[in-house]
């Protein structure tokens, strides 16, 4: 496919000239080719990136580390294999627990027999005191000066420690209080006329 170029005026060149190039397409592709020799291989310089680190504040320690004297040797290839019962082992730890605390019974068993009859032993005497305690005061009562206690409890004459809102002493709230029963009183015992 052939193209011909068409300059305007102004470059100096007429219009429909012969074409200066022939310029080929490739069906298919972008590609064109104008038949200029042009070198296939371009070498562009490269700028090496360095990678991003973030920036330290404080600068790492340095240890001197001690200079081993013996020499570090490989792992050998063939395979160890170990045989681990974590099971039976603690089973085991079991019954020597059982064995030991059986050992034990049978060596304080006295002595544990001993503590707790002492034990008992106090116990029961508290118990005997409180029930001492108990009969005598059952036997130091007395009902008739219990009723009596009781009655003037009851009988005891109570006072308000307020009158219509005021702190007042006693005597002036005992007062107050005869003359509104007298005042009552009074009311109710009017004199009336009979025929």
């Amino acid at each position: 496919m052939t193209i011909l170029s068409y300059l305007p005026d102004n470059y100096g060149m007429p219009y429909g000239t012969e074409p200066t190039h022939r310029i080929k397409f490739i069906p298919g592709t972008l590609n064109i080719d104008s038949g200029i020799s042009i070198h296939k291989n371009i070498k562009m310089p490269v700028v090496k990136i360095l990678p991003l680190y973030r920036p330290v504040n404080y600068l790492p320690i340095k240890y001197d580390f001690p200079i081993l004297e013996k020499s570090i040797d490989l792992p050998t290839n063939e395979k160890i294999v170990e045989k681990q019962a974590v099971r039976m082992i603690r089973i085991r730890h079991k019954k020597i627990k059982k064995h030991k605390r059986r050992k034990l019974r049978k060596k304080m068993k006295f002595i544990w027999e001993k503590t707790r009859f002492k034990r008992n032993q106090k116990k029961e005497k508290l118990f005997q005191t409180e029930l001492v305690s108990k009969i005598k005061e059952a036997e130091a009562f007395d009902a008739k000066e219990y009723v009596k206690e009781r009655l003037n409890i009851l009988n005891k004459e109570r006072l308000p420690r307020t009158y219509r809102g005021e702190i007042l002493p006693t005597e002036m709230i005992r007062q107050f209080l005869n003359e509104k029963k007298a005042k009552k009183e009074a009311k109710r015992n009017k004199p009336r006329l009979t025929l």
